[in-house]
């Protein structure tokens, strides 16, 4: 394993130096210059070998990129723009210098491309396992940041993209499936292109930094959340800060075409059950006023991403999912962790 200070010679080179960076790496805090008439946005994720990842699951660029993913997800679910990180990690003993490279490359590729800058972090060693800790800075129009608190009797509720794949991803690598199994130009809806579709939307997860921005900037959303612990938890999350209940339409929930093939093959995977409560979609979920509809359908447009709209806040609380005309009530079942 490399040296601490190796390693922080080695990010402090990558770093980029922007007029908002006052102080950057290399002292004992980063220094920011704050825009006029915006609110800061802070926000930070704890990833842990052996809890969120396992090293044989993925090259080590990907895990970097997905540290860093989760936690632009946060800014992005505030309607936010992501400004700065810092990046902390715990590297055990058998890590060579390789790993750490690729790892920092995987951090540094998505910070670059969503206009990220890393101004400092920590690094420390650890007895076993991999800890990456990822803190993002954004801001907002004051005033002007989406909470979970929002929604209103009446909203329309949206979800971005699609739902489900990074549920299955996760159930095909505990089943010992890998990348180097599926063939990356396999044509067709094949079993091993979707099985690949699938494991990349868990292992390499986009954040919806563009269309949380512009819902935010553009006052269209009453409340959002990232759907990190899965649909049924998250959305419980915007009820209960929010006051209200919902209602949400089984055939209307996005559920990702990967899922749907390869639940046609499996009578194991249940489709609808993965796309309620799979976790780690980091999809964006939000309520709006219904007549935002024409403004929703430009956006999407705007930006080539699908929003499908799954249901409306009502009175009461707690959620209900409507199926073949029938109300049931359900249950939060998403991912929480036990302490």
């Amino acid at each position: 394993m490399p040296s601490e200070s190796e390693i922080i010679s080695k990010i402090r080179r990558r770093a980029r130096k922007t007029d908002n960076v006052v102080v950057g790496i290399g002292d004992d805090a980063a220094v920011v210059r704050a825009s006029r008439g915006k609110d800061l946005i802070a926000c930070c994720d704890l990833m842990v070998e052996g809890v969120h990842f396992r090293r044989e699951w993925a090259p080590p660029k990907l895990i970097g990129r997905k540290a860093l993913a989760v936690t632009l997800s946060d800014v992005a679910a505030m309607g936010a723009l992501a400004r700065f990180a810092m990046i902390s990690v715990a590297l055990p003993h058998d890590c060579s210098a390789e790993f750490v490279d690729e790892l920092f490359e995987g951090i540094f590729e998505l910070a670059n491309s969503s206009g990220v800058v890393i101004i400092g972090g920590d690094t420390s060693s650890s007895p076993d396992s991999l800890f990456i800790d990822t803190t993002v800075i954004g801001e907002c129009e004051r005033g002007r940041a989406v909470t979970r608190s929002g929604a209103q009797i009446g909203d329309a509720i949206y979800v971005t993209g699609e739902l489900g794949d990074s549920a299955l991803g996760l159930k095909l690598l505990e089943q010992g499936m890998r990348l180097g199994d599926c063939e990356p130009n396999a044509g067709g809806e094949t079993a091993e292109k979707m099985s690949r579709e699938a494991l990349m939307k868990h292992l390499e997860p986009v954040p919806r930094l563009e269309i949380g921005r512009a819902l935010g900037e553009r006052g269209l959303a009453s409340a959002m959340i990232d759907v990190s612990d899965g649909l049924s938890t998250d959305l419980s999350h915007i009820l209960d800060e929010s006051g209200v209940g919902a209602v949400i339409h089984a055939d209307a929930i996005p559920v990702a075409l990967c899922v749907e093939s390869l639940a046609a093959r499996s009578p194991e995977i249940d489709a609808l059950q993965l796309a309620l409560h799979g976790g780690e979609e980091y999809e964006l979920l939000f309520t709006c006023r219904p007549d935002c509809k024409v403004q929703l359908d430009e956006l999407s447009r705007e930006l080539s991403l699908s929003l499908s709209r799954i249901g409306e806040i009502v009175t009461g609380n707690g959620l209900q999912v409507e199926r073949n005309g029938g109300l049931k009530p359900i249950r939060r079942a998403g991912y929480e962790h036990t302490i």
